[in-house]
C-alpha cells in the first residue's frame, strides 16, 4: 500500500512556501507477483501470460514492461502554472534489489537493451487549483551493473524558481456577439480564392443599405487544438472590394468581391521548408456571413507601387498542389483518413497540372501512406518516369487485433524538373497476395513561371524572402483588368497598383517576411452558397451557467426539457444551445467540435471564483468517427473530438473529456479535466424523450425504494481470475468504506459453465443480471471482455437480453469496466451500452463506459477512483443529499483526475446526464432496540424459530420526529464463504457474500420511529455470526438509509410453536384484474400474494424450501423468487411477488406456485394464460355482466398489450340490428390485460330505455 499523508497536511504544507518542500512517500510492495495476460505486446514478442510486480495504486505506462509507476497529484500555489516555475527531484532514500529469479520472470525486463524509463513531473490546473504531477517508475535500473532495484522509500522535492516568466493565453472575449443585432445572412465557400457576391444576390437575402454591406469570417483554418495556440473569438470582419460602376451607386449589375479560405490551407514546415496542405477534419465548406447592419464596413484599400528600385526580381514561384481523398477511415477511428487503394491495381499515376517548369527547377515531393502486411513491403515513387526512391513500411501482426492495422511512412523527395507536366507514379511493391496498401496524401512543391492563365492564381515565392528586401514580381500572359491582391493576412488584404505593359503585370512589394499573393480578373471570381438567414443569437452575452447542453436543433425541445427539469428539482442554470449556435459565435459558422470547447474556456476563463465556474457539459445527440460527412446514415448530430491516431487499435480513441480541457497549457488529450462532461447520444428524438423521461422517472418519488441501497459487482473468469478479484476488491472497498450498501457478487465462476455445439456459456449468469436489473441497483458495475455486441466470451449479455429489462423505476448506474462496450460513434452499428441507455421499458440511467480498446490495469484505476468518490461526501457538506454529494459529472472528472496521464482514462465517457445526481440518503436510519434491548447494552442472539421485534429511528443533522413515511427492514444471514468451481480449469476464486435473506418487509414511520415483528424461519444457517440489518425508509421529501451488524444470528430458538397449514397463494398476471385463462403479452409480469400466520420462508438455505414458480409450456422452467418476496406494511403475515417474465413463446402455459411459511409448511396453486404476440392487438373474453340485466351491465374484455393505451368504442344493437347506443371510453396503458368494467345504465343515445 501507498503511504500518503492526508491532503489537508499537503495542502498546508504546500500553503506555507515552496522553498524545499519534502514530501515522504512508501511503497509496500505485494508480496506475490500477479499473472496478467498482456494483449498489446509488440509485434515481436509473443502474445500471452506473464508475471508484473504490483503495489496498491501503481499504473502501468507501458503495456510491453510492465513496469509499475507511482503517480500523484499534489496540490500547488495557484501562482503556479507551468513545470518551468518549479524544481522538482527525487531522491531515492530505500531500495531493495530484485533477484535475478524475479528478473527473469517479470514481463520482459532486459536491462542491457530496454529503454529505461524515468521521473516526468508536469503542472496541471483544474477549475483553478494547481496541481503537481509526479510519474515515478517502481523499480530502478542499472545498465551498467544489470540490475534492478525495487524503490521502498523516497523523497519528492519540490522547490519554486524565482521569478521565471510563464507564457499565458492573453485570450479577450467580446461581452457580446456581432450576430446580438442587426439582419445577417450565413454563406457558404468550398474553394479558397476571390468570392464575387452580386447585387441581385444580396437583394435575394432580403438585405437593404447596400452601402453598409460586410463580410464576416474566420477563415478556413480549423481551430487548434491546444489552448495556448492563438485563435480569434467571434465573427472577425473581413474588408471587402465593392465594384459601384460606372454612376458611383451600388445598384443592379455591381458587386462586391471578398477573398475567402475554402477547407485546404497550407502551411510552411520550417525543418525542410516545404508547404504542407491541411483539410479541415470537421467542414467539406467553410461559412462566413453577410450583414448591412453594422456601421464602418471595412473596404480593401490599394497600395500603390513603390517608387524605390527593388533589390530583387521574381519571375518564378513556389507552386502548391495535393492529392488527398479522405474515403476511407481503416479502423473506424481517429483523424487520418485514406483514399487510393493499392491492392489489384498496384500502380497509380497522379497529374498534377504543373507546366511551366523553370530551368533548373526542382520538385519537392511528400508521400504519407499506410500498408498492411505480414511482412516488410514498399512504395516506390517516380517522377515523370524516373525513380526517386522508395519508402518502406513495416511489417503489422494479422493476427492481434489490438496492434498496428497498417503500419504508417511519410518520406519526402527532391527531384530535378525542367520540362513537360509533373506527373507522379506510386508502385506499391506487393510482397503477398493478401498485403494492401493506402494512400493518405501526396504534397508538391515545385518551382513554376509567374503566367496568368484562365484561372485565379495563387503565389509566393520564398527565394524573394530577405531582409530589407523589395521584390519587383512580373506576371506572364496578363491584360487589362487584372486584379492583385496581397492576402498575407487573410483578414487585412490589400489591393495592389499594378504596371501592366506587353502582356506583362509588374508590381513590387516589401519581402522582408514570405508573403502570399491571388491574381485574377473578376469573371474568374467564385460564386457562393447561401445557407440562409441566422436568427439573431448572443452566447457571448449569456451570465455565466452551471451547465451548459450543446444540442443538435432534432433535440432542441428535450435539451430545453431537461434543463427545466434540473432547475425545478435543484434550481441549477442551464443554458441550451444548438451546435450551429456555438458553431456561429465561435468557429464562424463553420462546424468545429473545438468551438464547443472554446465556449466552455470562455465561461470558464470568466468566472470569479470556482463557484462561478461552469460545472456541467451535456452533449446532446449521437456522434460520429467521420465528423465530416454530412449524410442521412451518418449521425454525427453533435461532433466528436478523434485522436490523430487512427492506425494503431490501441492507442487510438475519441474522448470528449476534450471539450473540458480549459486551462492555458492544455489540448489534445493533454490536462485535467474542469468540466463534468457527459453525451445523449440520440440519433431520434424517440431515442431523446426515453433519455429525458428516463432522468424525470429517476428523480420522481415514485423512483424511491430500497434498491437504492443495493449494489452489484459483475467478474468475468478471465485472465488468471483477474477480473473476479478486482471485483470482489472494488467490493470489499465499498463493504469497509460506506457499508450502508447491499453487496451482491456475480462472479461467472461461480456459477455452472454450459458448453454446447455453439460455444461455452453462463446462462445462471445471464438470469442473474437480468434479475438484478429489473430489481433495481443504485450501481452495478462489471469487469471483463466485451465488445460493442454483447458482454463477455460467453454472451452473458446480449442486446436482446437488454431489450426484456422492465426497471422504468428502477434505473442502475452502469460501469463496465472493459473493452468498447458503448462505441457510441460507429453510425453503422448501435452499441449495446447505448440500448441499455435508450431502452424504452427500462435498462440505465447512465453508463460509466468505454469507447475504444482499453487495459485492463489502467481501467482499474479509474474504477477504483471513481468508487472512491461516488459515496464521498463534499467537503463541508450538509443537509440533504444534493447538499453533501455529488453529482455523477463531478465524480467521473475527480477520479480521472486522481487517475494520472495515461491515455487510457479518455476512452471512459459518461453516457447519460452529468448534472443527475444518484439516489443517495438524505438521512441515517438506525436500529434501537432488538427485541426490547437497547442496541448498545449487549448483543442480541436471533436464533430460527424466535420472534423478534426491533424499533428504529430517523437521525439526521436536525431533529426529524416530524418524519412520517414507510421504511423497508431486510434481514441478512450470516456471510458465507464461497469457492468458485473452476470451470476453465484454473485456480478457484474464494470470496465472501450476504446473500440469504431473512426477512424483508415494510414498517410504517411515525414521528421519526417505526417498529416491525416477524418469526426467524427454522431455514437459516445454525452456525453463529454477524448478521445485518438493511434499512430503507421514504417519504415525499426525504429518503433515509442505514445498517445495524451488531448482532447474532445462528442457532435454534428453545421453544418452538406449531403450525400445520401451509401459506394462502393467489396468482395474477400484471395486476389483480387478471383471471386464469387470459391472454398476455410476451413479457407478462407474474404477482403473487402470500399469507401466512407465522410469515414466509425465503431464506434459500434449507433443501427444496425455496419460494419457486414453474413455468410449464414448450419446456419446464424454474423460477427461484426467495428475492423477490417482500411482506406488506406492518405485517409479517402477508406480502408479495413481482417478477418479470419476458420472452415468452405465443402459446399456453401453465403456472404453478410453491411456498413455505417459516415452520416449511407448503402449498401450492396453478394458473393458466396464453401468451399472444404483441405485434397486433388481440382481444379475448369480451363478455358482459350480468347478462341479461334490468337496471345496468358492465362489459369486460382481455387483451394481449398491457402498456399500450386504448381507445374503446363500443356498439350496442337491438335484435333487430339498430344501432341503438355507441359508448366511448378511453382506457390508459396500465399495465393491465383486463379492461373493465365499462358501466352501461341500459339507457339508448336519446336517454330512452330500449324496448320502449
Amino acid at each position: 500500500m501507498i503511504r500518503t499523508l492526508p491532503l489537508t497536511v499537503i495542502l498546508l504544507a504546500i500553503g506555507l512556501g515552496l522553498h524545499g518542500q519534502t514530501f515522504t512517500r512508501s511503497i509496500n510492495w505485494s508480496l506475490e507477483q500477479k499473472q496478467v495476460n498482456r494483449k498489446f505486446e509488440a509485434e515481436s514478442m509473443q502474445r500471452g501470460w506473464v508475471n508484473r510486480l504490483e503495489f496498491d495504486g501503481a499504473i502501468y505506462p507501458d503495456p510491453i514492461s510492465m513496469i509499475p509507476h507511482y503517480t500523484e497529484l499534489i496540490p500547488l500555489p495557484n501562482t503556479i502554472s507551468d513545470i518551468s516555475q518549479l524544481a522538482v527531484r527525487v531522491e531515492y532514500v530505500g531500495l531493495e534489489l530484485l533477484s535475478e529469479d524475479v528478473l527473469n520472470s517479470v514481463a520482459h525486463w532486459d536491462t542491457g537493451e530496454m529503454e529505461i524509463p524515468h521521473e516526468q513531473f508536469d503542472v496541471f490546473r483544474s477549475r483553478g487549483q494547481s496541481y503537481l504531477q509526479v510519474t515515478i517508475p517502481g523499480v530502478r535500473f542499472n545498465r551498467n551493473a544489470g540490475q534492478a532495484h525495487r524503490v521502498v522509500r523516497f523523497n519528492i522535492v519540490v522547490e519554486e524558481r524565482p521569478q521565471v516568466q510563464v507564457s499565458t493565453s492573453m485570450h479577450s472575449y467580446a461581452e457580446h456577439s456581432a450576430l446580438a443585432t442587426g439582419a445577417w445572412v450565413r454563406i457558404n465557400v468550398s474553394k479558397t480564392g476571390i468570392h464575387r457576391i452580386t447585387y441581385s444576390e444580396l437583394e435575394a437575402m432580403g438585405l437593404s443599405n447596400f452601402a453598409n454591406v460586410s463580410v464576416w469570417g474566420g477563415g478556413g483554418k480549423q481551430l487548434p487544438f491546444w489552448n495556448i495556440q492563438p485563435s480569434y473569438d467571434d465573427l472577425v470582419q473581413i474588408p471587402i472590394w465593392m465594384d459601384k460602376g460606372s454612376d458611383g451607386i451600388f445598384n443592379k449589375g455591381d458587386y462586391i468581391l471578398f477573398y475567402a479560405q475554402g477547407p485546404v490551407t497550407w502551411e510552411i514546415q520550417p525543418s525542410d521548408s516545404m508547404f504542407t496542405h491541411s483539410i479541415h477534419d470537421y467542414a467539406e465548406r467553410i461559412s462566413y456571413f453577410i450583414t448591412t447592419d453594422k456601421a464602418n464596413p471595412l473596404r480593401i484599400a490599394t497600395i500603390p507601387n513603390p517608387s524605390a528600385l527593388h533589390t530583387h526580381t521574381s519571375t518564378s514561384y513556389d507552386a502548391l498542389v495535393y492529392f488527398e481523398r479522405n474515403d476511407t477511415n481503416l479502423i473506424k477511428s481517429g483523424r487520418q483518413w485514406f483514399g487510393d487503394l493499392f491492392d489489384v491495381y498496384t500502380t497509380r499515376t497522379y497529374p498534377t497540372g504543373l507546366t511551366k517548369p523553370v530551368t533548373g527547377g526542382k520538385a519537392m515531393v511528400r508521400v504519407n501512406a499506410a500498408a498492411r502486411s505480414g511482412s516488410p513491403s514498399s512504395f516506390t515513387v517516380k517522377a515523370n518516369g524516373s525513380t526517386m526512391g522508395t519508402m518502406g513500411f513495416s511489417a503489422v501482426n494479422l493476427t492481434n487485433q489490438y496492434l498496428y492495422f497498417a503500419f504508417p511512412t511519410e518520406k519526402s523527395f527532391v527531384t530535378l524538373y525542367n520540362t513537360g507536366e509533373l506527373t507522379i507514379e506510386l508502385t506499391y511493391n506487393k510482397p503477398s497476395p493478401a498485403a494492401k496498401a493506402w494512400l493518405d496524401y501526396i504534397d508538391i512543391n515545385a518551382r513554376q513561371k509567374l503566367s496568368m492563365g484562365d484561372k485565379q492564381f495563387d503565389f509566393r515565392d520564398l527565394e524573394s524572402v530577405a531582409p530589407d528586401q523589395l521584390t519587383l514580381f512580373t506576371l506572364q500572359n496578363a491584360t487589362n483588368g487584372l486584379m492583385v491582391w496581397d492576402v498575407t493576412d487573410f483578414h487585412q488584404p490589400v489591393n495592389l497598383a499594378i504596371d501592366i505593359q506587353n502582356g506583362v503585370a509588374g508590381f513590387k512589394r516589401e519581402t522582408e517576411k514570405l508573403r502570399e499573393f491571388i491574381a485574377f480578373y473578376v469573371n474568374q471570381a467564385y460564386g457562393i452558397e447561401v445557407v440562409g438567414d441566422v436568427p439573431n443569437q448572443n452566447i457571448h452575452g449569456e451570465l455565466q451557467p452551471d451547465m451548459v447542453i450543446v444540442t443538435h436543433p432534432n433535440f432542441l425541445s428535450q435539451a430545453e426539457e431537461l434543463a427545466q427539469i434540473h432547475l425545478e428539482d435543484s434550481g441549477l442554470k442551464t443554458l441550451v444551445v444548438t451546435n450551429q449556435q456555438v458553431y456561429n459565435e465561435f468557429s464562424s459558422g463553420t462546424p468545429d467540435v473545438t468551438a464547443i470547447r472554446n465556449m466552455m474556456r470562455m465561461f470558464y476563463s470568466r468566472a470569479t471564483s470556482e463557484a462561478d465556474m461552469p460545472r456541467y457539459l451535456l452533449l446532446f445527440g449521437d456522434g460520429s468517427y467521420d465528423n465530416r460527412t454530412q449524410s442521412t446514415s451518418n449521425t454525427n448530430y453533435v461532433l466528436t473530438f478523434q485522436s490523430e491516431n487512427s492506425l494503431h487499435v490501441s492507442s487510438s480513441f475519441v474522448s470528449d473529456d476534450y471539450l473540458g480541457l480549459l486551462d492555458d497549457n492544455e489540448g489534445e488529450a493533454s490536462g485535467l479535466l474542469d468540466l463534468g462532461i457527459g453525451r445523449i447520444p440520440a440519433n431520434t428524438v424517440a431515442e431523446a424523450n426515453v433519455a429525458v423521461a428516463k432522468v424525470r422517472q429517476y428523480l420522481h418519488p415514485s423512483s424511491r425504494g430500497s434498491w437504492h441501497n443495493q449494489l452489484c459487482f459483475i467478474g468475468d473468469d478471465e485472465d488468471y481470475n483477474s477480473y473476479m478479484k478486482q471485483s470482489d476488491e472494488l467490493a470489499n472497498f465499498v463493504k469497509n468504506n460506506f457499508p450502508r450498501y447491499n453487496l451482491e457478487k456475480i462472479y461467472f465462476d461461480a456459477y455452472p459453465l454450459v458448453v454446447s455445439s455453439q460455444g461455452a456459456s453462463y446462462p445462471e449468469v445471464t438470469k442473474a443480471i437480468n434479475n438484478r436489473f429489473n430489481q433495481g441497483a443504485l450501481i452495478v458495475n462489471y469487469i471483463g471482455h466485451a465488445n460493442p455486441t454483447w458482454m463477455s466470451h460467453e454472451k452473458v449479455m446480449m442486446i436482446n437480453d437488454v431489450q426484456l429489462w422492465r426497471n422504468m423505476d428502477r434505473l442502475p448506474l452502469f460501469i463496465t469496466a472493459t473493452c468498447e462496450f458503448s462505441r457510441f460513434d460507429d453510425y453503422l452499428h448501435k452499441s449495446i451500452g447505448e440500448h441499455t441507455l435508450f431502452s424504452p421499458k427500462g435498462g440505465t440511467i447512465g453508463l460509466v463506459s468505454t469507447s475504444r480498446v482499453v487495459y485492463a490495469g489502467q481501467n482499474f484505476m479509474l474504477n477504483r477512483n471513481f468508487f472512491k468518490n461516488v459515496f464521498a461526501k463534499k467537503e463541508g457538506g450538509e443537509g440533504t443529499a444534493s447538499d453533501k454529494y455529488y453529482r455523477l459529472g463531478d465524480v467521473l472528472r475527480i477520479a480521472k483526475t486522481q487517475t494520472g496521464s495515461d491515455i487510457n482514462k479518455r476512452n471512459f465517457l459518461l453516457l447519460g446526464d452529468p448534472a443527475l445526481m444518484l439516489h443517495y440518503p438524505d438521512l441515517d436510519l438506525t436500529i434501537n432496540e432488538i427485541n426490547g434491548h437497547a442496541v448498545g447494552s449487549l448483543q442480541d442472539t436471533l436464533k430460527a424459530m424466535g420472534r423478534v421485534e426491533i424499533t428504529g429511528s430517523v437521525a439526521g443533522n436536525r431533529d426529524y420526529s416530524d418524519f412520517d413515511g414507510e421504511a423497508t427492514i431486510t434481514l441478512y444471514d450470516k456471510e458465507r464463504e464461497v469457492t468458485t468451481l473452476s470451470n476453465t480449469g484454473l485456480e478457484p476464486f474464494v470470496f465472501k457474500t450476504r446473500s440469504n435473506t431473512i426477512y424483508k418487509g415494510r414498517a410504517t414511520v411515525s414521528n421519526g420511529e417505526f417498529r416491525a415483528s416477524f418469526m426467524i424461519p427454522k431455514d437459516i444457517m445454525y452456525n453463529y455470526g454477524s448478521g445485518r440489518f438493511s434499512l430503507y425508509a421514504q417519504n415525499d421529501l426525504f429518503t433515509g438509509s442505514g445498517f445495524f451488524e451488531n448482532f447474532v444470528v445462528g442457532g435454534l430458538n428453545d421453544s418452538i410453536g406449531t403450525d400445520t397449514s401451509g401459506p394462502g397463494i393467489e396468482i395474477y398476471m400484471n395486476d389483480k384484474n387478471f383471471v386464469s385463462g387470459g391472454i398476455v403479452d410476451d413479457n407478462p409480469k407474474l404477482i403473487i400474494h402470500l399469507a401466512d400466520s407465522s410469515g414466509i420462508n425465503t431464506t434459500g438455505t434449507g433443501i427444496g424450501h425455496d419460494l419457486e414458480a414453474t413455468l410449464m409450456g414448450k419446456t419446464k422452467t424454474t423460477l427461484v423468487l426467495n428475492d423477490y418476496y417482500i411482506a406488506d406494511v406492518d405485517s409479517y403475515q402477508s406480502g408479495r411477488v413481482e417478477y418479470q417474465l419476458s420472452n415468452l413463446s405465443p402459446g399456453d402455459y401453465d403456472l404453478r406456485v410453491k411456498a413455505w411459511d417459516v415452520y416449511n409448511n407448503s402449498n401450492e396453486s396453478e394458473v393458466s394464460f396464453t401468451v399472444k404476440s404483441e405485434d397486433r392487438p388481440v382481444l379475448s373474453h369480451v363478455l358482459n355482466y350480468p347478462n341479461p340485466f334490468t337496471e345496468s351491465t358492465a362489459f369486460y374484455f382481455e387483451h394481449n398489450q398491457p402498456f399500450e393505451d386504448f381507445d374503446v368504442s363500443i356498439h350496442i344493437y337491438s335484435p333487430s340490428g339498430k344501432l341503438v347506443k355507441t359508448i366511448e371510453y378511453q382506457y390508459p396503458g396500465s399495465g393491465s390485460y383486463r379492461i373493465g368494467p365499462i358501466y352501461w345504465d341500459g339507457l339508448d343515445d336519446f336517454g330512452d330505455r330500449i324496448g320502449r
